[in-house]
């Protein structure tokens, strides 16, 4: 997280330590050692030697926090979804409204000669506001994760009544701010005892129920991590975000150090909303005939809670998908098309140009595609932009309700 105020970490007022825009130490826009942006030393953007600012953004950030549901599946539940995506800047293949926020954009991705950019560690990003307490989310090898706690034991699986199972682990933690997480288990002998399983009670500190139908009893010396904002949980009686929540976003800059930005102020949740009744057909049957898609809640049979912004996430892939969950995204096998569309205010109702769904039909025709993963979602938004010493890189914060929906062409 980053500072306001005070000594240490990184601080955009002064203090000592870290990075600083006035005071000593670590980088500063005046005085001397570190970057400045006047006087000598250091890279200036003013002055003799050093470098000035880039520019142009290097890189785009996305941290998206959902209470997620998806649609035609009302047995998977419905449960915290954080999303942190920092990748490097590509120029979109389409843009409906060059240099706004508004409207839709959308990326071609060819996995031979122009593949979808990885995703890149740039330090803790810290959450706070939700139901069970803040969290404290990191970069984990191939993406970021939300763990809040973790440990070793002795374990005992007891499979129980519907798809149930007790795991009792020695020395573990649990409360019941664990419910609607999920419990993250390795070093059983049978590979149906582990994996990541939905916590959907809590029956003392060192015992979890998880849904987990294979399960089958065991004892074995686990490792274990409890997950938040995991995704969607079976029968799960936790709302994580309410109306009115507030929430407030930071980050602590580390890895490729490419984005530092304030704390966000407190971004009011986008609430709950019901798909009108077009919409709710179409999350899962996308056509791929290159005509306008429209997807909202202000339609006929559907209702809008209050929210700041209207946005579709749609994504497709070619991988292989026989024999994966119907939910499975596999990583493309040639082609990937990514639409990104915001509505600020309005009807809760956007639709995706022509344009951009040409660009879906087009991907098909030289790769057929075997899934497309579209998200209807009613956020509060927020867009920090870097301090000014870095690339004026943007991070895009969405707070709210997220539907889900699948389609297997």
């Amino acid at each position: 997280m980053s500072d306001e105020d005070g000594a240490g970490g990184s601080s955009t007022s002064a203090g000592h330590g870290g990075s600083s825009a006035s005071g000593e130490g670590g980088s500063s826009s005046s005085g001397e050692g570190g970057s400045s942006s006047s006087g000598e030393g250091g890279s200036s953007s003013s002055g003799e030697g050093g470098s000035v600012r880039c520019p142009v953004a290097t890189h785009n950030g996305i941290i998206s926090i959902q209470d997620v549901s998806i649609q035609g599946a009302p047995q998977a539940g419905h449960g915290l979804t954080v999303q942190v995506l920092f990748t490097a800047s590509r120029p979109p293949a389409y843009e409906e409204m060059p240099g706004q926020v508004e409207g839709c954009k959308a990326w071609v991705y060819d996995t031979e000669d122009s593949p979808p950019p990885a995703l890149t560690d740039q330090g803790e990003i810290t959450i706070a506001g939700l139901e069970g307490g803040p969290l404290v989310c990191r970069f984990a090898g191939s993406g970021y994760v939300c763990p809040t706690s973790t440990g070793a034991g002795q374990a005992g699986v007891a499979p129980g009544q519907a798809g149930t199972a007790a795991y009792t682990i020695e020395g573990a933690t649990f409360s019941a701010a664990d419910v609607g997480r999920y419990l993250r288990v390795t070093g059983a002998a049978n590979a149906k005892n582990q994996g990541a399983f939905p916590i959907v009670a809590v029956e003392s500190s060192t015992t979890a129920i998880v849904v987990n139908q294979g399960a089958a009893e065991e004892a074995f010396a686990a490792e274990y991590t409890v997950l938040a904002g995991a995704g969607p949980v079976p029968n799960n009686p936790v709302d994580p975000i309410e109306g009115g929540d507030e929430v407030v976003v930071g980050i602590s800059p580390g890895g490729e150090m490419a984005f530092d930005f304030p704390d966000s102020a407190p971004i009011v949740a986008g609430e709950a909303f019901t798909p009108d009744t077009a919409s709710a057909a179409a999350l899962v049957a996308v056509p791929l005939d290159g005509s306008p898609l429209t997807l909202g809640c202000g339609g006929p049979g559907g209702s809008c809670g209050p929210a700041q912004a209207t946005i579709v996430r749609l994504t497709s892939t070619d991988g292989d998908v026989e024999g994966a969950s119907p939910f499975a995204m596999p990583p493309p096998a040639r082609k990937q098309v990514e639409i990104q569309c915001v509505a600020l205010g309005g009807d809760g109702t956007l639709t995706i140009p022509a344009e951009a769904m040409k660009l879906l039909q087009e991907a098909h025709q030289v790769s057929p595609i075997s899934r497309i993963r579209t998200a209807l979602m009613r956020e509060g938004w927020a867009g920090p932009t870097n301090a000014a010493s870095l690339p004026p890189n943007i991070t895009t914060i969405l707070v709210g309700h997220g539907l889900l929906g699948f389609t297997s062409p």
